[in-house]
Order: C-alpha cells, then sequence, then structure tokens
C-alpha cells in the first residue's frame, strides 16, 4: 500500500492541471469575501430591522466570511478526486492501453485485473491530502484579510450610530472557529467524494451532471455549502452537520468500489497475440 500511495503522489505531483486549482480557490474565497459581508441579507432575509436580527446578521456573516471560499474548495477537490480515477488505465473508464503487438513474441500471459479496492484507497488518501492543500491555501488568502471585512461590517457601522459597539470577532472567537474547522473538514471528504463518483459513474460527463443538477437544484450551495453550519445553535448541532458529509463520503466510495469491481469482472481476459483461447 505504501508503494501505491508513493506511487499516487508522483502521478499527482505530475499533474499540472490539478496545481492550477489551489490559487483559483484561493481567489474564489478572495472574491468572495464582498458578498459574504451581506450573507445574511441573501441567504435568510434582506431587511433586518430589530436589533436582535441585526445581531443574527452580524454572527452569521462573520463566519460566512471566515469561510468564504471552502464552497468552491469542496468543488475542485470532488473534481481532483475524479480526475485521478478517471485518467487511470488500470481501472475501467481510464485512458486506453498500449496496444499488444509488441507482446505477441511472449508466451506469458498478462497478469490478471488487479482488486481495485487498493487502488481507490490510494488514490482516496491522495485525494483527501489534496483537499486538505485547497482549504490550507483558501484559508491563508482568506484569514488575513476577514477581521478588516468584519470590522467594517455594515451591522457595526449602524449599530455605531446608536452607541452600541460590537467587537470584532476573529478566528479565536469560540463562535468561530469551530464553524471554520468544521467547514474546513468538508473539503478533503468531498476528494474522497470525487473518487467514489468518478468509480460509480465511469464518465465525466456523468459525474458533471451528478454534481451540477443538486447545485442548481439549492442556490446557496453555489455561494456557500455551509448554511447548516453558520446557523448551528451549539457545538453538538455543529457536530452533526458533518454527519451528512461524512455518509456521502463513505457510501459514494463503497458504490464506486463495488461498481469498478463488477467492471472489472465483467471485462474479457486479455492475452498476447498468438497465444490460443
Amino acid at each position: 500500500m505504501s508503494g501505491l500511495l508513493r506511487q499516487e503522489l508522483r502521478g499527482l505531483a505530475r499533474s499540472r492541471a490539478l496545481w492550477l486549482l489551489p490559487p483559483l480557490v484561493a481567489l474564489a474565497g478572495l472574491s468572495g469575501l464582498s458578498f459574504n459581508d451581506g450573507a445574511y441579507m441573501f441567504y435568510v432575509y434582506d431587511d433586518p430591522q430589530t436589533f436582535e436580527e441585526q445581531l443574527d446578521a452580524y454572527h452569521f456573516d462573520v463566519r460566512a466570511i471566515h469561510t468564504s471560499g471552502l464552497g468552491w474548495a469542496q468543488l475542485a477537490a470532488l473534481a481532483a478526486g475524479a480526475f485521478l480515477v478517471l485518467r487511470d488505465p488500470r481501472l475501467p473508464g481510464g485512458p486506453a492501453r498500449p496496444s499488444l503487438p509488441a507482446l505477441a513474441s511472449s508466451p506469458a500471459r498478462l497478469p490478471p485485473p488487479p482488486s481495485p479496492v487498493r487502488y481507490l484507497v490510494a488514490k482516496a488518501g491522495v485525494a483527501a491530502l489534496f483537499g486538505v492543500l485547497l482549504a490550507v491555501a483558501d484559508l491563508a488568502a482568506v484569514l488575513p484579510l476577514a477581521p478588516r471585512v468584519v470590522a467594517g461590517h455594515w451591522v457595526r457601522r449602524e449599530m455605531v450610530s446608536k452607541d452600541i459597539f460590537l467587537p470584532v470577532q476573529i478566528l479565536a472567537d469560540e463562535s468561530v472557529w469551530p464553524v471554520v474547522l468544521r467547514a474546513a473538514a468538508g473539503v478533503p471528504l468531498f476528494a474522497i467524494v470525487g473518487i467514489g463518483l468518478a468509480a460509480l459513474l465511469n464518465r465525466w460527463w456523468a459525474v458533471t451532471v451528478a454534481v451540477v443538477v443538486p447545485i442548481c437544484g439549492s442556490l446557496y450551495l453555489t455561494a456557500d455549502p455551509f448554511f447548516g453550519a453558520l446557523t448551528a445553535p451549539s457545538r453538538p448541532a455543529l457536530a452533526a452537520t458533518m454527519i451528512p458529509s461524512l455518509g456521502a463520503a463513505a457510501i459514494v466510495f463503497l458504490l464506486g468500489y463495488s461498481a469498478t469491481r463488477w467492471r472489472l469482472a465483467r471485462a474479457p481476459a486479455v492475452r498476447p497475440i498468438g497465444t490460443e483461447a
């Protein structure tokens, strides 16, 4: 297994297209800061008037600002996981293997198709590491600027006009860092979902449809998929928002493994040219 992990890491390092994703995710996080400054009015209520509503808006937006871009990091991690599977010639649906004329002089049969479990587990591990890198790239760009955006939040300006001072909530705040941690933890999980979806559906177009259709059906996912985390009233409720992501990663990975194993079992045995059937 360690040899497969090293092999997958080398393959990841050689995949130049994937290394465009960390800076793109960081750019998405920075671009989303101004939007998340008013996320409450977009997602929840567009005209908060009372003190309680404006305070809720402030706390909601603070969390959204600190998790800016992590939704796009999840989608990027999912795409990276799918890429690691669909580019692999050892798995069904990957690029075609080289032709066999060069093996015609060899009397030995080709080895039987390997069990996919080791390949998929190794790919899941590498994809999860890449997901961690995407989360780190986003947070490294967003977190240094988040306090300044929070300090200029519209609710704080409204409260100052009423002689009410709201402290600037930062990452170390007890209501902020658990949400950021939960959101960041979802990124490597989505990389594993990408592994499972690609192994299950076996085609880029099918993976794309499986991802895009739910996003179009839930508009808030296009900007920030952590609505439940942003509104969780307690630590247990926040932890509970991880259950769907954990369940999706486990179920989709197992379905992908089963589908890959089934396709390998149905694949005809390949023999070198010139050998007897």
